[in-house]
């Protein structure tokens, strides 16, 4: 079905009134009937909105219920408005037909004839496709109840047998030789083949919600509220990467993501047939058909993963519910989720998919018309900047560049004149980018870099004259490495044939390239919890050096990211005593030129979080960056569902000594500071029941403390009273302090009656503080130590500042570095209340929060409880009231 600016020529929208009722699983708030409205409202009427609803205020069901209402009337409006059209052009190709015969200017008559019944014939296409589309939706559901009763019959294999056919299956990889050779570069379409197993296109697909969020956890909350709701028979289409939704034992213990995409392709690809040429009668060459995939991956069943797919249609599931039923019966749960998305009325998603344009295309996410919901969205600016940054490090560039010259010398008399082209540029580049951390290209990483130790920031222009590459193009050298499938190529070779990493060292690191990959991959396993791969995570490559057996595919983004607007973005070159600890870093300054086709495209784009300040940097960064979508913009914010009397938020300026909280990056490490932080924790300790958790700026700085609390025999005496955690450094190890943590709130008050709760040290910014909930007794006082200001000494933070200066007015960069901290601030507090009967304190120690522009920057919905105290023996009174008060309505 067209699209719908190709709709919108042929018919008028007629204007939705927003509802004065919305369906809803109870009786909803206010704020929650009012966000409703406005998110309604906005859709509707094309906005962009920016939606502020603090956590606990059911911010997600009031999302469901007005978004989801919004589609559905959407749904039965596009349906009669397409036949009212096709009757009223009925009715006016008769009175045209009619006034022809009295018409002296026939031409006229016929060509408004003929253009009609154009408009006739494309709506009966619409019509017809609508219908269809309509069918076989209804198709899938009888198909469905008629399996609910034969679901065993599908699960064919046990897994034993599965892991055997994998085994089987991943031996026979790479059979022969010419498999390594390069995909002919200029022959090659923009689609890969195996990118089409489906080749049946349904025209209609209709407008979608696209729900978007950080994690795959919350989206599967999201899910688990929709379940919830009035509108849980929606079509919700769960898409995730392949590194989530693979069940093929073989590819996944590759765990890389990167390998996964590729090994995932490659087991894809037709099987190499020994048919024989075809000649037509007269001689010449019969083109081939597009040969049948026999596919590898015992799970990349075509009828199976239609079965998926249908099921998935029809029933409402998240990730881990698809991937487990893709096990049950043996079908992939990633294609599965891509071949419904065409049915879907929902698709859910992590932004980081959405955000990045060739990963967006890829998941075949249709911008045009299309309403994208981004939760969570508080720092979605430095996300989209995180994203389309890269870095490299020498040693990848030098492994890259031997990698390169090796496959070259095996192959360079089996490649076409523009491959072999093409290639050898690559190889210049790289041995240019060797040159720029100070090193000679062929030589071994090891060796001491020419440039010494040093940092400097280049525009991309400058950059790419400096390194003498201004002369190629980089676009196409992306498109080369993409359509050739290089990167593949070389992995497959190093694997199958283990050539030697000729470097020129006395002392070479590695004797060939598989020894090398080994080390790598037992590195990983050593240390495969620390560097669990996350979707939602980048790896800096200055953690480990090479994240992957394939050191080309960085290296790449980073050229690729040499095709970006001189203007937003820097290359940061660092050089090291030796070339492998070398870095050149892209830095993207101007987020907006990579969410533009989003908000150009979409219908509508809302983001949303608990605290969205400062509106003015979605506003003028993201939404309005070049001044043309001001009147689209929309704000909307509410209050809390808690009463203010459930909120204790105190800003404390002293500790119990007297002495100033003043914890700038000078006076925090003091012996008095530190002796200030244990006194008031004993004393909060005495009188908080149940939970707190104590959010300090860094992790380097909760262990300073830490260790001078120990030393000073705090901790023992705080560990009378408080079971005590700390925030671990390792992702892997969150759940099991949590659970621990809860559990030491429920059970030590039985066990010992001196102990009350437990004490959770945490860390702003860090792996608790956004998106986990310590609602009730699990925090019934945050204690946020300090302001978390960010190095402004960074090269990065300077470079980000003088750009918003430059392009957006003086004191600019400097409000980007206080939102920066306020951010994080904020989004500790909003750890706690995290529901109407819910309550709890918040102490806020540092006199810098008394300042008007920190102060301001604070959630609106905290700042009318919002208490100041210089003295700490007040604000120690007042919170002990506040508990005893508490304590006294429990009874």
């Amino acid at each position: 079905m067209p699209d719908g600016d190709d709709l919108k020529c042929l018919i008028t929208e007629e204007k939705l009134e927003t509802p004065s009722t919305f369906s809803f699983p109870f009786t909803p708030y206010g704020i929650q009937h009012d966000f409703m409205t406005e998110i309604y409202s906005a859709i509707e009427g094309k906005k962009l909105g920016i939606f502020e609803s603090p956590t606990g205020t059911g911010k997600t069901l009031s999302i469901i219920c007005g978004a989801v209402r919004w589609l559905l009337d959407h749904e039965n409006r596009e349906w009669n408005q397409l036949k009212l059209a096709l009757q009223s052009l009925t009715m006016k190709n008769g009175e045209t037909n009619n006034d022809d015969e009295d018409d002296d200017d026939w031409i006229a008559g016929q060509a408004k004839l003929v253009e009609q019944q154009r408009k006739v014939y494309e709506i009966n296409k619409m019509l017809n496709s609508l219908e269809e589309f309509n069918k076989n939706i209804e198709k899938i559901k009888k198909e469905q109840e008629l399996k609910k009763n034969k679901v065993k019959s599908l699960v064919i294999k046990t897994l034993n047998q599965k892991n055997d056919v994998e085994i089987e299956k991943d031996k026979d990889f790479f059979e022969e030789e010419s498999e390594f050779l390069l995909e002919e570069y200029d022959k090659l379409s923009s689609v890969d083949n195996f990118e089409e197993i489906f080749d049946e296109k349904v025209q209609y697909e209709g407008v979608k919600i696209y729900f978007c969020s950080r994690t795959h956890s919350q989206l599967s909350q999201f899910v688990a509220e929709l379940k919830k709701s009035p509108y849980s028979t929606s079509r919700v289409i769960p898409l995730a990467s392949r590194q989530n939704y693979c069940i093929n034992r073989a590819v996944k213990k590759l765990k890389n993501i990167t390998l996964i995409n590729e090994r995932c392709l490659e087991m894809g690809k037709p099987k190499p047939t020994q048919k024989p040429t075809k000649v037509s009668s007269v001689g010449s060459v019969v083109k081939k058909k597009k040969s049948e995939t026999i596919c590898k991956c015992p799970y990349n069943d075509k009828e199976k993963i239609q079965s998926l797919a249908d099921e998935v249609t029809i029933e409402l599931r998240d990730m881990e519910e698809l991937v487990n039923r893709g096990d049950q019966i043996s079908a992939c749960p990633y294609y599965a989720s891509r071949e419904s998305v065409k049915y879907a009325q929902i698709v859910t998603l992590p932004y980081n998919t959405l955000l990045h344009k060739s990963t967006r295309e890829a998941s075949g996410i249709r911008l045009e018309g299309n309403v994208f919901i981004i939760d969570e969205a508080h720092n979605l600016l430095d996300t989209i900047g995180h994203i389309h940054s890269s870095q490299i490090n020498g040693q990848q560039l030098t492994h890259s560049y031997s990698q390169l010259i090796q496959y070259k010398n095996k192959f360079e008399l089996r490649f076409s004149a523009s491959n072999l082209l093409h290639l050898n540029q690559l190889i210049y580049v790289i041995g240019k980018l060797i040159n720029m951390l100070g090193g000679t290209p062929g030589v071994s990483h090891t060796e001491a870099s020419r440039k010494g130790v040093d940092s400097k920031v280049y525009t991309l222009e400058n950059f790419v004259h400096q390194a003498e590459i201004d002369h190629l193009n980089m676009f196409m050298l992306v498109d080369f490495f993409k359509k050739s499938k290089i990167g593949q190529k070389i992995r497959g070779y190093s694997e199958k044939y283990m050539p030697s990493v000729s470097l020129q060292s006395s002392k070479p690191k590695l004797s060939n390239l598989q020894t090398f990959l080994k080390q790598i991959e037992t590195k990983k396993n050593n240390k495969g919890k620390e560097l669990k791969e996350d979707e939602n995570k980048h790896i800096d490559p200055q953690v480990t050096d090479i994240i992957s057996n394939n050191p080309l595919t960085p290296v790449m983004a980073f050229i690729e990211s040499l095709t970006n607007y001189c203007e937003d973005g820097r290359i940061i070159c660092t050089t090291q005593t030796f070339v492998s600890k070398g870095v050149l870093k892209f830095l993207l300054l101007n987020p907006a030129v990579h969410f533009k086709e989003i908000v150009d495209k979409a219908r509508s784009v809302i983001v949303s979080g608990g605290t969205m300040e400062p509106i003015s940097e979605f506003k003028d960064q993201l939404f309005n960056f070049n001044g043309d979508n001001s009147d689209r913009i929309m704000h909307f914010s509410c209050g809390h569902v808690v009463p203010p009397d459930h909120i204790l938020p105190l800003i404390v300026c002293s500790g119990p000594t007297g002495k100033q909280f003043d914890f700038s990056y000078q006076e925090r490490t003091s012996i008095k500071m530190l002796n200030e932080i244990g006194s008031l924790l004993e004393n909060i300790c005495r009188i908080v029941p149940a939970g707190i958790v104590c959010f300090f700026p860094s992790y380097e700085y909760e262990q300073f403390v830490y260790q001078h609390l120990e030393k000073n025999k705090v901790i023992n005496r705080l560990s009378e009273r408080k079971k005590l955690f700390r925030e671990p450094k390792l992702t892997s190890q969150v759940d099991e302090v949590l659970k621990d943590y809860s559990q030491a709130i429920t059970t030590t008050s039985v066990l010992n009656s001196k102990i009350t709760g437990a004490l959770l040290f945490s860390v702003i910014g860090g792996k608790l503080s956004e998106g986990l909930n310590f609602s009730d007794d699990l925090g019934r006082c945050v204690i946020v130590i300090g302001l978390p200001y960010p190095n402004i000494k960074s090269l990065e933070l300077q470079q980000k500042m003088n750009y918003l200066n430059s392009h957006m007015g003086q004191g600019t960069g400097q409000q980007h570095y206080e939102n920066l901290c306020m951010k994080a601030v904020n989004q500790s507090i909003g750890r706690s209340v995290r529901h109407q009967q819910d309550y709890a304190a918040v102490l806020l120690l540092d006199h810098r929060y008394q300042r008007d522009n920190v102060r301001n920057a604070l959630p609106k919905w905290l700042q009318p409880s919002l208490q100041e105290h210089s003295k700490f023996g007040s604000a120690f009174a007042q919170l002990n009231k506040f508990f005893t008060g508490k304590k006294k309505l429990q009874q």
